[in-house]
């Protein structure tokens, strides 16, 4: 899938955190909602974060040059990282924001606007959240997977902010802090989440085992494959580089060895389009022919 389809995705849920911006900001100032406000700044964060995707997709989508023979994929694990280190921060500085209303224990309470908008804004976020998720899903994208999930942490907060305003409304103030409190510990649990995932790129991790049993099962069953003999495979951004070395009839001429191998790369490449990159090795085995002369 073309990267022009992320890099779209990403500009369309940044118009809508700008649209969000403004709606939360000067409702909250209207309503004096606190919480409301507060949840304008932290998607203003959105913004740079969409920004920073949309940058990365640009560099990272570059083709290979002479100086990055395998192009510049892993800078999607690097900006993943990055946007986990953010949602760490942010959830950081949200628990610590609301251990100060709770020692404070004062707590003005909003407008009836500021919960209207409140739930607008919950609305909105799931849907750029199910938008981007499925986008994924057809690209393979991670820094979209990382981006859907922080819509997602979005959601989870936006639903804490209703909360504590329909709990102020009702008589209930320190519910705010309290609830906002209990979303950053799951704000800051997804950020170690991308971020280990991220860095688990950065170092050439392994795809999972079930890909990796996939990719042998098609590689043995390739016609003139007589065994397996080494798998390699790493995740390169929302990619994977495969390296094996498979076993052919050592009675093939050079030529038949070559034709093997090159319909073990192509069937890989056509079966798993999450591989954009297949080498092959091949080493002789002694043939049947033979077995059966020294039988």
């Amino acid at each position: 899938m073309p990267k022009s389809l992320v890099a779209a995705v990403v500009l369309h849920t940044l118009l809508g955190n700008v649209f969000l911006v403004l709606l939360k900001y000067f409702a909250g100032t209207f309503a004096g909602s606190t919480a409301l406000v507060a949840e304008a700044i932290h998607s203003s964060g959105d913004i740079l974060v969409s920004l920073a995707v949309l940058i990365s997709i640009k560099v990272a989508g570059k083709p290979a040059d002479g100086r990055h023979h395998y192009g510049h994929g892993k800078i999607e694990s690097l900006c993943s990282s990055a946007l986990g280190l953010l949602m760490i921060f942010i959830g950081f500085e949200l628990a610590r924001d609301s251990l100060a209303l709770l020692g404070a224990g004062v707590h003005a309470v909003p407008g009836l606007i500021a919960l209207y908008v409140s739930a607008a804004g919950i609305l909105i976020k799931e849907l750029m959240y199910r938008y981007t998720a499925s986008a994924c899903r057809k690209t393979g994208n991670q820094l979209l997977l990382a981006d859907a999930w922080h819509h997602r942490s979005d959601v989870l907060l936006s639903s804490a902010v209703f909360l504590s305003i329909a709990g102020a409304r009702a008589g209930f103030p320190f519910l705010e802090a309290v609830v906002t409190l209990l979303v950053s510990v799951l704000i800051i649990r997804l950020g170690f989440t991308f971020c280990r995932r991220g860095l688990g790129e950065l170092v050439d991790t392994a795809p999972e085992e079930a890909l990796l049993e996939k990719i042998k099962a098609a590689a043995t069953e390739t016609p003139g494959v007589e065994g397996l003999h080494c798998l390699r495979a790493r995740q390169f951004g929302s990619e994977v580089h495969v390296e094996l070395h498979i076993g052919v009839d050592e009675n093939l001429r050079v030529s038949q060895g070559h034709a093997v191998a090159r319909e073990v790369k192509q069937s890989l490449l056509r079966t798993f389009p999450v591989i954009r990159h297949v080498l092959v090795h091949v080493n002789p085995l002694p043939g049947k022919h033979n077995s059966e002369q020294e039988r």
